[in-house]
C-alpha cells in the first residue's frame, strides 16, 4: 500500500489514493486535529484515513503516528511524493477511525422503520473515552471536558440497557466515571428508567386527513442535510395533499418522525416554487411531523413539475440549493447502517438499537 502525498497550495494532502471523489456530506466521517483534518467514507473498509495538513509544525505529530515517520517527513518536504507507507501506531488509528465513526452515527445515523435510532446518551459516552483514546492529536484542549460534559447524563442510558450488555455497561460507565473526576466533569446519577421497546419507529406511514375534496396530491423525498439526523424516517417520503374544505384550499403536509430524543420537535416545509410564498410548519405530534396551511388559488394551477415539497429544518438548511440527494449514495448509509446492528465490532450504540429490533 503507497501513500500519495500531494501539495495544493499551502495545504498538503495525504491519501492512499491519486483522487478523491466529491462525496455526499453524509459519507464523510471527519475528525478535526491539530494542523489539520482526518476524513474517510465510513460506510467503506479502510485501513487509514486521508489528511489534509494546513499547519505542518502542529502536524508533525500525528503524521508519523498515523502514516509512519518515513511518511510524515516527507510531508515536512513541501513537494508531492508518492511512498510505501510506513509504521504507523494501529492502537491509534484504530482510536481515531472509531472516534470519527461515533461523530458521523450521531450526524447522520439513517434511523427510521428498519433502523432504530441509537441512544445519543450512548454514543456520547463512547464518544468521551474514546476521545481520550486520541487526545494529543486533537485541535481543542478542552476537547475532553466538553465531550464528558456531553456524556453527563449517560449512567441512567447504561443503566437502563438489557441484562444481555450489562457487564459492557459497567465497565463504560466505570471507565466514563474515572475520566470524568479526573478532569472534574460531574456526572449525573443514574436513574432507574425502564427498558424501552419501542424507540424505532412507532409508525413508518403517515395517515389521510379526508375532510374536504381532494384536489391534488404526492410525495416528496426528504433531503438528509436538510434534517437533523434521528429526526424524520430516513427511508419515508414526506406527502402532501390539497383539498377544498370549507371555501378555501388547505395544504396538508405529512412526515413520518423517529421516536429518539434527537428528535426536532418543528420542521419546515415549502410547497411550490419560493414565489408562491406557501409554507407549512410541521409540527410533531406522537409519529408525525404535519401541519396545515392555507394556498392561494394560483397554487392549484401549478404545473405538475412545480408541484414540489422542500422540508427542512430552517436552521440547518435556510437556502435551498436545490440539488438531490443521490439514491445509490443514500443506499450505502442503509446497507452499512444494517451491517452495523448485527456487527459484534459495531458501537455499543449501534448494537442495543440492534438488539431492539
Amino acid at each position: 500500500m503507497s501513500v500519495q502525498i500531494r501539495v495544493q497550495g499551502d495545504a498538503v494532502r495525504v491519501s492512499s489514493s491519486e483522487a478523491l471523489p466529491d462525496r455526499m456530506p453524509y459519507l464523510v466521517a471527519l475528525v478535526e486535529v491539530a494542523g489539520g483534518l482526518l476524513h474517510w467514507d465510513p460506510t467503506e473498509h479502510i485501513d487509514l484515513p486521508d489528511a489534509d495538513v494546513d499547519d505542518l509544525h502542529a502536524a508533525t505529530g500525528w503524521l508519523a503516528e498515523i502514516y509512519g515517520q518515513e511518511v510524515a517527513d516527507a510531508v515536512g518536504q513541501g513537494a508531492d511524493a508518492t511512498l510505501p507507507l510506513g509504521d504507523g501506531d494501529p492502537a491509534i488509528v484504530d482510536a481515531v477511525l472509531r472516534f470519527g465513526h461515533l461523530a458521523w452515527a450521531r450526524a447522520w445515523w439513517p434511523a427510521g422503520a428498519r433502523f432504530p435510532a441509537l441512544d445519543p446518551a450512548l454514543l456520547a459516552a463512547e464518544a468521551a473515552v474514546t476521545a481520550h483514546d486520541v487526545e494529543h492529536l486533537l485541535d481543542d484542549d478542552r476537547a475532553i471536558e466538553r465531550a464528558l460534559a456531553d456524556a453527563a447524563d449517560a449512567p441512567s442510558a447504561l443503566a437502563a440497557l438489557p441484562p444481555a450488555f450489562a457487564a459492557e455497561a459497567e465497565r463504560l460507565l466505570s471507565t466514563l466515571t474515572d475520566l470524568s473526576e479526573d478532569y472534574g466533569v460531574a456526572l449525573e446519577s443514574a436513574e432507574p428508567v425502564a427498558v424501552r421497546e419501542d424507540w424505532a419507529l412507532a409508525a413508518s406511514g403517515v395517515h389521510d386527513v379526508r375532510e374536504g375534496v381532494e384536489i391534488a396530491s404526492g410525495r416528496a423525498t426528504v433531503r438528509w442535510s436538510d434534517v437533523p439526523a434521528q429526526t424524520v424516517d430516513a427511508e419515508a417520503e414526506a406527502r402532501w395533499v390539497i383539498r377544498q374544505r370549507a371555501g378555501a384550499a388547505v395544504l396538508r403536509v405529512e412526515a413520518a418522525a423517529v421516536d429518539s430524543p434527537l428528535a426536532s420537535r418543528s420542521l419546515i416545509a415549502r410547497f411550490g416554487p419560493a414565489e408562491l410564498g406557501v409554507e407549512v410548519v410541521l409540527r410533531r405530534e406522537t409519529t408525525l411531523f404535519q401541519g396545515e396551511a392555507e394556498v392561494p388559488a394560483s397554487a392549484l394551477f401549478l404545473p405538475s413539475a412545480e408541484h414540489t415539497l422542500w422540508v427542512r429544518d430552517p436552521v440547518l438548511s435556510p437556502e435551498d440549493d436545490g440539488a438531490s440527494d443521490p439514491h445509490d449514495a443514500r443506499e450505502q448509509v442503509l446497507s452499512f447502517a444494517a451491517t452495523r446492528l448485527l456487527s459484534p465490532a459495531a458501537s455499543l450504540a449501534e448494537r442495543t438499537a440492534g438488539a431492539r429490533r
